[in-house]
């Protein structure tokens, strides 16, 4: 599971929770929080009052939803912005990671977060887009059966938040064509690493870059030891996934050119033969190692996100 950044309403996306910039006294004042109170009626409102003092500055309490998509609405509180000068950043990532935390507790699987104080509260979008990010980010990195999805609206966020794709966009447009494959140009060298095995490559990788403790190498690919391990053993005939393959380079912090060869073992390829490619191809080409933001891109271009343990067939979980 992971993050996703759309441009929706929230009120009409399908998730089991969304969440709500609210205030104090938990009256809808203004913008999706007024909505919300318009749509949910004397019901909503009732449930509202009840609440009322509970909640404060970075935390968090839910209510049941009323005549919206979800189930529940989790209600968030951060002051007006001045400056930010009285803790307002460290107010937001609690909101965010507070809110997180109680839709773990109500075993919701999918979230949607509008972007926290960006509206009414005046916060600065780049910086707000930055805190959320961040702090759903690292929160899914310890819990991640839950999707979670950021939704956007006004065209100011919007901008901010395409910003940051443009240069891949660019790439894509320039690169992909059907008929025209990968000029590789270090012939020799993949040659020269034809005999290597996928496991080959990868000891003589970790030697190189000195990641000798394989704990931290496969925790910070997403791999489990016990997939790890399997696909270590001699008598291993099992072929990596992508998934696999993605989070060792990644975690290895591969350059281009060593993620080729590295790919090839494993009977992959990067190049630009399609925009799968493309996309992994410019990750590498500008060293970019966040597996959260591809996966994001790979959903924004129709495929699906890298998740999952590497061998497939290996439900066992580490000790």
């Amino acid at each position: 599971m992971g993050l996703t950044i759309l441009y929706k309403d929230i009120t009409k996306f399908p998730v089991d929770a969304i969440v709500n910039s609210s205030n104090p006294f938990l009256i809808g004042h203004s913008g999706v929080d007024k909505l919300l109170h318009d749509l949910g009626g004397e019901a909503f409102e009732e449930e509202c009052r009840s609440k009322v003092g509970i909640l404060k500055p970075g935390e968090a309490i839910y209510t049941k939803a009323y005549n919206v998509a979800a189930k529940y609405v989790i209600h968030t509180y951060i002051p007006m912005y001045h400056e930010g000068e009285h803790g307002e950043a460290a107010i937001l990532r609690s909101c965010y990671r507070k809110s997180l935390e109680l839709a773990s507790e109500l075993d919701v699987k999918s979230l949607a977060f509008p972007l926290i104080a960006a509206g009414t509260m005046q916060f600065p979008i780049p910086q707000a887009l930055e805190i959320a990010v961040v702090t759903i980010r690292e929160y899914l990195q310890l819990y991640s059966d839950m999707e979670v999805y950021l939704l956007l609206h006004g065209s100011a966020a919007k901008a901010i938040a395409d910003s940051s794709v443009e240069g891949l966009d660019e790439y894509i447009k320039k690169s992909f064509s059907p008929e025209k494959k990968i000029d590789y140009t270090d012939l020799e060298q993949m040659l020269a690493n034809k005999g290597e095995s996928f496991i080959d490559i990868l000891n003589r990788y970790m030697r190189e870059k000195g990641k000798d403790k394989p704990s931290e190498l496969y925790k910070n690919a997403g791999i489990s030891k016990s997939a790890f391990s399997k696909l270590q053993s001699p008598d291993n005939q099992h072929k990596p996934s992508i998934e696999t393959v993605v989070g060792l380079a990644f975690a290895l912090k591969l350059t281009y050119e060593e993620a080729v060869p590295f790919f090839n073992a494993a009977g992959f390829a990067l190049g630009n033969s399609s925009k799968y490619e493309i996309i992994l191809t410019y990750y590498f080409m500008n060293k970019k190692y966040d597996i959260w933001e591809l996966n994001e891109q790979l959903l924004k271009y129709g495929y699906k996100k890298l998740v999952g343990n590497c061998i497939a067939g290996d439900d066992e979980e580490d000790d």
